[in-house]
């Protein structure tokens, strides 16, 4: 193999892995929190979740799970206590009403590259579902 390019492959697997641990904050719950990228087998279980995923049915679900999977905080313990939840999840549903749920799951959905970012003035299969 051309030395450059194993040169240039190897930078790119860095710079993944560099990403891959980066945080970022997001409002949750009216605060800002501190989110993690998620592992690469946990974007992977989240891709086949929205694929299999009937027409949207329960995104909601799947945005829940991956705002609680995301935000470290939300995985405290004590915090359930708090709130007085047994179901960890519910911890995202006390926080958070269904818009927000909706909204930041899909922010989180993106920064992971598990649904695409829509550009500006580019048609998604969902405006042209909505259009028809």
């Amino acid at each position: 193999m051309d030395k450059k390019l194993l040169e240039a492959l190897a930078a790119r697997a860095e710079q993944r892995a560099q990403a891959r641990a980066e945080m970022k904050p997001f409002n949750i719950g009216g605060q800002m929190i501190q989110c993690k990228k998620l592992t690469p087998t946990k974007a992977l279980e989240y891709y086949g979740l929205i694929v299999d995923t009937d027409a949207g049915s329960d995104m909601i679900g799947v945005c829940t799970s991956v705002i609680y999977d995301s935000c470290p905080a939300l995985q405290d313990t004590e915090l359930h206590k708090a709130l007085g939840v047994t179901d960890p999840y519910d911890a995202v549903r006390c926080l958070m009403d269904i818009c927000d749920i909706d909204i930041r799951g899909g922010e989180l959905l993106q920064w992971n590259g598990i649904i695409p970012k829509k550009e500006k003035g580019v048609k998604t299969a969902e405006d042209t579902a909505k259009n028809s």
